[in-house]
């Protein structure tokens, strides 16, 4: 039992979508200001990890830190997930290269394989820390990554048919699984429990309580985000293809898709390479000629997301006029 009266466990079986499933056993005992600064800070936490994984590699390969782009580069992508509570952790796909050259990376160094490259950025998470300010007089301290740390390496086979080539679909799958589910999951206004309106409780107190100029000025503006203010999906500048390429592909896809409609053809799913290729031979057709196709979101939620989003702008907006007004 806890100091409150309440067991320290569940045994009961939750059925999937049930509220319950994440919420604190003993909501007196959680910490939701420490939830509320770890959600502030972990996008700092994991810039601190990108950098100490650089420099525990180049100590590896007994380089300066300020050489190890001469003998290796270090790229990645990394999504954030939502936990069922409500707090954020890290998804990264992690590769090195060797050093830049014309023609695109040289091959890794021999001296780290990729069971090596997982032992260093293991301990570079263990690493990891941040000192974080209090918020309104509460909280703070030492930030650290959780000890639940699983570095595996990515092999070029399948697990389930070792056989078989990993395919590209396999790889965007992962990607997308933990990209889709922090996007809805704990955002979605349907999902209300007593443990996420005190979780957002909590971070409007501390949001109240913010000065002019301080670590959290800015806190309210990312209540309706659970107190994370950092992107779900960012990756290293020069890892796979550029997000502008993306754009261009998805512009593309919608062209495609569009003509596949009309026509009643089959939408080529599987032809995707060939939708971000050939950029230099594209060309723009402008036409002055606009209908209207409606307007709107596509769901309730988007609705009740985009509506919490121009208040927070509205409500800023209206603050920092009061503000220059006194001044």
């Amino acid at each position: 039992m806890c100091e409150h009266g309440r067991a320290v466990a569940c045994w009961r079986a939750h059925d999937d979508g049930d509220l319950d499933v994440g919420t604190p056993i003993c909501s007196d005992c959680y910490d939701y200001v420490g939830h509320a600064i770890w959600q502030w800070w972990a996008p700092e936490l994991w810039r601190r990890f990108t950098i100490t994984a650089r420099r525990v590699i180049a100590r590896a390969l007994g380089v300066p830190d300020s050489r190890l782009r001469e003998v290796a580069t270090l790229q990645y992508a990394k999504v954030a997930e939502y936990q069922a509570r409500g707090v954020v952790h890290f998804h990264a796909l992690v590769r090195l290269d060797g050093p830049k050259t014309p023609e695109g990376y040289a091959a890794a160094p021999a001296a780290v394989s990729a069971g090596v490259l997982a032992g260093l950025l293991e301990d570079a998470v263990a690493r990891v820390h941040f000192d974080a300010p209090s918020c309104g007089g509460q909280g703070g301290g030492r930030l650290r990554f959780g000890t639940q740390v699983d570095a595996r390496t990515v092999t070029g086979s399948r697990g389930d048919d070792p056989d078989a080539p990993l395919v590209g679909e396999q790889v965007a799958g992962y990607l997308a699984k933990y990209a889709t589910k922090a996007a809805s999951d704990t955002t979605d206004p349907r999902r209300e429990s007593a443990h996420y309106r005190r979780l957002r409780a909590t971070l409007d107190d501390l949001a109240d309580q913010r000065t002019s100029g301080d670590d959290y000025e800015l806190l309210g503006k990312w209540v309706h985000m659970l107190g994370f203010r950092g992107h779900f999906s960012s990756k290293s500048r020069k890892y796979s293809i550029t997000l502008g390429a993306l754009r261009r592909a998805r512009q593309r896809w919608q062209r495609i898709a569009a003509d596949c409609a009309r026509e009643g053809r089959e939408v080529p799913v599987l032809d995707f390479a060939d939708l971000i290729s050939d950029d230099e031979e594209e060309t723009t057709l402008v036409v002055g000629s606009w209908s209207y196709a409606g307007t709107g979101w596509d769901n309730d939620g988007d609705t009740a997301l985009a509506l919490a989003a121009a208040d927070r702008a509205r409500a800023y907006d209206q603050w920092r006029a009061e503000k220059a007004r006194a001044n």
